[in-house]
């Protein structure tokens, strides 16, 4: 059997969905083969006016 692990990476953000305080999450994770090997969630620092800008600043942190 010759099996090709491969490196996949995602990232997302949360625009205001946080119910207590309205700020944005921002995460991602990272799996090689099947298993997630790397992985963050957290708040994001920054005040954002859209779900873009929120998008923006998730993959640029």
């Amino acid at each position: 059997m010759n099996e090709v692990a491969e490196l996949q990476g995602w990232t997302d953000s949360d625009y205001a969905g946080d119910l207590d305080d309205r700020e944005n999450t921002s995460g991602y994770i990272f799996a090689y083969g099947t298993g997630p090997i790397s992985w963050s969630l957290k708040k994001q620092a920054i005040v954002t006016l859209s779900t873009t800008e929120a998008e923006f600043v998730a993959a640029a942190s």
